[in-house]
């Protein structure tokens, strides 16, 4: 029964390409750039970002102007006692 499933050959080419993937891997000038993009720029930029606006902006929601409940008019409901 087990001899009706017939291997995809694509999908063990795929397989067999993505075990030997790291042996064919070179650092080229193209390869480098896009690491010290990724591991350093970025990083180092959304972390200078992150600490120099710290503080500066209100996350609360600006259209809300009243509080809803506030101090004595909260009345509980039964289910909430």
């Amino acid at each position: 029964m087990a001899a009706t499933l017939k291997p995809d050959p694509q999908f063990s080419k795929f397989n067999a390409l993505k075990e030997s993937y790291g042996t064919y891997f070179r650092f080229t000038p193209r390869s480098i750039g896009f690491t010290v993009l990724m591991m350093g720029i970025i990083p180092a930029s959304l972390t200078y970002f992150a600490y120099a606006t710290e503080g500066q902006i209100n996350h609360v929601r600006k259209f809300r102007q009243a509080k809803v409940l506030s101090g004595e008019e909260y009345v509980p409901r039964a289910k909430d006692l």
